[in-house]
């Protein structure tokens, strides 16, 4: 997941560089990638026989992936976008905070021994699909607008990371119905123009 939250990274300063708006829509793709790897790497680490530690190294080191791909890869994108007013550094921070503070309240309370059924404030992987949906926008409204849904949706989803309510975690057959509306999503991102 990391990886492809680093090859995100990459299309998304290519964007700075070049101005090409299709690098902004392949930054999105990779997006939605580390996200659909998120969402099994807990499946597949609780099938492999590991000590105490080994699970305690787990937590840490996936919210720390979780940090860069979620948390820290939107505002990326977004300062991809040219979205680098002062206001947009204050509400980028404000997101930051909020990120991982959730993510630290979720190690926190995570147990070694039982998957986590719900969680406490709209989990940091939701980004993976929030900002790709968002990004279906780009060119097709004028920018401005574009530039105010993003902004107020940035403020909102980090404002949702920290607000107690219970979100339920996936389970049974969200994990088939999920990576094919990801894939949708990716065919749109590259689809639509």
């Amino acid at each position: 997941g990391v990886i492809f939250g680093v090859v995100s990274m990459y299309f998304a300063f290519s964007k700075m560089a070049f101005s090409d708006s299709d690098y902004m829509r392949y930054s999105l793709v990779f997006l939605v990638l580390a996200g659909v790897c998120d969402m099994f790497d807990g499946k597949v680490a609780r099938m492999c026989k590991r000590s105490k530690e080994e699970k305690e190294f787990g937590i840490q080191i996936d919210s720390l992936a979780d940090t860069v791909n979620f948390v820290c890869l939107p505002v990326v994108i977004m300062l991809a976008l040219g979205m680098i007013s002062i206001y947009h550094v204050v509400i980028y921070t404000f997101f930051v905070i909020c990120g991982i503070s959730r993510l630290g309240y979720f190690n926190v309370h995570a147990g070694l021994d039982d998957p986590v059924k719900f969680y406490n404030g709209l989990p940091v992987t939701s980004t993976a699909i929030i900002y790709p949906l968002l990004g279906l926008l780009h060119g097709q409204i004028p920018e401005c607008t574009f530039c105010l849904i993003y902004t107020i949706a940035t403020l909102l989803t980090g404002l949702l990371f920290v607000v107690r309510i219970k979100v339920p975690k996936f389970k049974g057959a969200a994990y088939i119905i999920i990576p094919i509306l990801a894939a949708i999503l990716v065919a749109l991102l590259l689809v639509i123009k």
